[in-house]
């Protein structure tokens, strides 16, 4: 290491000897982290919810099952042929679609029914030009209407307790639409209008433009809205503070359940901001080029930030094995890497892998293309 070293200054090997030293020191002190297989194989999981029971509902193509804390499993429900099964947040309710065939409104339904968590059924709807539902923790339905041919046509409804149209609204150009976590309040991205917030009735009660990933906070009282170039909070329907993102290329955003601090995770980049003022607090990179940032979820002030992050083989190899293993990553509220878990990926996709921090802060549930595991945090 001596040999070359002769000039009067530091050379450059001797000045970043101490900041390698100084990051391999970090990586060593992050602890393993236990993941404990709650499900592994089978077929793609198309959602995870996560019950406050301590339960996890996992959805597939066909199926729902819950996986409750003791480790017993239970079967929820499984689709018929030509059925499409929408999972609730909280998992307490269970939509069925059976759709007509696919035409000039892309698919539009023959029938839905709502259940409950045993399978019984509590109301049920004839044809629609809905494609596509979601449904609060609480049961309330808002079905969506996307016309590709005609985005300009595109709708929510907003169902009742027996299944009755409450209230239609147009959204030209709609993407998609997902309740607040506490299930109050409907968030609705059109592509040409930005974000819509609805109460349950389906009455508008704010928007702002410009947005193309969101995350919320309950009742949506503080919202991380992202787009054109920058990051937006937008509390109780105004935009509080705005700050530009200097071209990261955002994958994922989260917010804190207490609105205290906002995650952005890029490709090779994680920016952490103070939820009220958007002033930046930490940012954490990937060590090499090849690893990347699939995920990111925070917890409330001074708790823990989650991350996944995927190995990149290059386009020479096939996409589903491309990213072969990868990590879990935990920081402290300081921006410390104090956990990690290694994690290996038969079969990825681009989300793998995905990790959410439960209402405590401190449990947590890991999701790859095949496979659901539990963690706990200090």
């Amino acid at each position: 290491m001596r040999h070359g070293l002769r000039s009067a200054g530091p050379s450059l090997a001797v000045v970043l000897a101490p900041l390698l030293l100084i990051f391999w020191a970090a990586a060593a002190f992050a602890t393993e982290l236990a993941l404990v297989p709650v499900t592994l194989g089978g077929d793609d999981i198309a959602r995870v919810v996560m019950r406050a029971d301590g339960g996890i509902e996992t959805q597939h193509a066909d199926a729902i099952d819950l996986f409750q804390r003791d480790g017993g499993r239970t079967s929820i429900a499984r689709a018929e042929e030509g059925e499409v099964l929408h999972l609730s947040d909280g998992g307490s309710f269970v939509g069925v679609a059976l759709h007509r065939e696919a035409g000039e409104d892309f698919a539009p339904t023959e029938t839905f029914e709502l259940r409950d968590a045993n399978g019984r059924v509590l109301w049920k709807t004839g044809r629609t030009e809905d494609v596509t539902y979601v449904i609060s923790k609480s049961g309330d339905v808002v079905g969506m209407t996307l016309n590709i041919n005609v985005p300009a046509r595109n709708k929510l409804h907003f169902y009742g307790a027996m299944g009755a149209t409450v209230t239609e609204v147009l959204v030209p150009y709609l993407e998609v639409g997902r309740f607040d976590p506490s299930g109050r309040v409907l968030l609705a991205v059109s592509a040409r209008d930005g974000l819509h917030a609805f109460d349950q009735t389906g009455v508008e009660t704010w928007s702002t433009p410009d947005v193309r990933l969101f995350a919320a906070t309950d009742g949506a009282r503080a919202v991380a809205a992202l787009g054109a170039g920058s990051l937006r909070i937008v509390r109780d329907g105004a935009v509080a503070a705005t700050i530009p993102l200097d071209d990261l290329l955002v994958r994922r955003i989260a917010i804190a359940p207490d609105g205290s601090r906002i995650a952005l995770a890029g490709k090779h980049e994680l920016r952490v901001y103070d939820g009220r003022t958007l002033a930046p607090l930490w940012t954490a990179r990937t060590e090499r080029d090849d690893l990347s940032w699939t995920s990111v979820d925070v917890a409330a002030a001074n708790g823990w930030l989650m991350a996944g992050v995927a190995r990149d083989l290059g386009p020479s190899v096939d996409t589903d094995r491309r990213h072969p293993d990868g990590e879990i990553r935990a920081y402290d509220a300081a921006g410390a890497l104090a956990h990690r878990a290694a994690l290996t990926f038969p079969i990825w996709n681009i989300w793998s892998p995905t990790v959410l921090i439960d209402r405590s802060g401190k449990g947590a549930t890991v999701t790859t293309r095949r496979a659901v595991y539990r963690t706990v945090l200090p």
